[in-house]
């Protein structure tokens, strides 16, 4: 019960983010597709991104090469 309590409050709180920031209307957020909103707003900016360990080793040695 604790679990379905939280997930129906997660949702009213996406609906209260949508509404407030988005400036969508309730229907508006009603009528969205769900998961593509969650992907939506799971996006990440470039820089927040993982990075490719392999790059990330190259740019290591590199670092290291400059120094010395």
């Amino acid at each position: 019960m604790y679990a379905l309590s939280n997930q129906l409050e997660d949702f009213r709180w996406s609906k209260k983010q949508a509404v407030v920031y988005f400036h969508w209307s309730m229907q508006d957020f009603d009528e969205a597709d769900y998961y593509e909103m969650l992907e939506m707003m799971s996006a990440k900016d470039k820089k927040d991104r993982p990075i490719d360990p392999a790059k990330m080793f190259e740019q290591y040695q590199r670092k290291q090469q400059e120094k010395g």
